[in-house]
């Protein structure tokens, strides 16, 4: 599955000959759930929500898959993790700590994730719930380090990055059913990968946060841009098709 987007990639690759000083000058926000607030916009909030759907995330869940968020004073913390491993690794402690839980990981969709999150924070009185996306130790490291050279002070690094996202300047388009968009990647290295394969062409590799991509695709008039969908959606997708032919048995 992987290498099939991958060769599609690489044979529809080209250039949009635009760029984003919001992102490019290292503007950072730091809430994943953009604000209800201000003007009417070409391209509603909801549908830009909906390009999360490609970028799974990983929460610890009682076994009817309810989350188990974590008490801490007055709130309750929910990790939403983009890497399997470490989530299991999570659960591990989480079940040391609480042996009669019968907890597990389930993945979800960062969109629909949000959306858990607010609905369990509409039904919430005395707490509030804080669900942050913890990202690849490798992928933070790296975007604090393009952020600087960008240079984005320290200070705006600590208080806005939060998710980090990868694009290119120009960006990197893919073709899809709904036309051809530009590329957020989530991945360091597989925003690397696909500058490594432009031929006769400057690539610059940029970072930002993920409320910056967000609040650009909603700023547009048209829809242009799509998040390239994560390695963990890749192996979920070949798992499901996997488990699909036994079912039918």
């Amino acid at each position: 599955m992987p290498n099939l987007l991958e060769h599609q990639v690489s044979a529809y690759m080209r250039f949009i000959p635009f760029s984003l000083p919001s992102l490019a000058s290292g503007a950072l926000a730091s809430l994943i759930l953009l604000s209800q607030a201000g003007p009417a916009r070409a391209i509603p909030e909801a549908d830009a929500l909906k390009k999360l759907a490609v970028i799974p995330v990983f929460l610890i869940t009682n076994e009817q898959g309810s989350p188990l968020p974590i008490p801490q004073g007055d709130k309750l913390v929910l990790p939403m993790f983009m890497e399997q491993d470490r989530a299991q690794k999570e659960l591990e402690a989480f079940n040391k700590a609480n042996p009669t839980a019968k907890a597990r990981v389930i993945p979800i969709p960062m969109n629909l994730a949000n959306e858990k999150v607010n609905e369990i924070n509409s039904k919430l009185t005395d707490k509030k719930l804080i669900a942050p996306v913890i990202s690849a130790d490798a992928d933070f490291t790296k975007a604090v380090e393009m952020l600087r050279k960008q240079g984005v002070s320290e200070q705006q690094i600590k208080e806005g990055l939060s998710v980090p996202v990868f694009f290119s300047k120009p960006f990197i388009t893919i073709n899809t059913p709904k036309g051809t968009k530009a590329v957020f990647f989530m991945s360091y290295d597989d925003a690397k990968k696909a500058a490594d394969k432009i031929t006769g062409t400057k690539v610059e590799l940029l970072a930002a946060d993920i409320t910056v991509a967000l609040g650009q695709i909603i700023e547009q008039k048209q829809d242009q841009f799509v998040f390239y969908p994560t390695q963990a959606f890749f192996k979920l997708m070949q798992e499901q098709q996997q488990q699909q032919p036994a079912k039918a048995k």
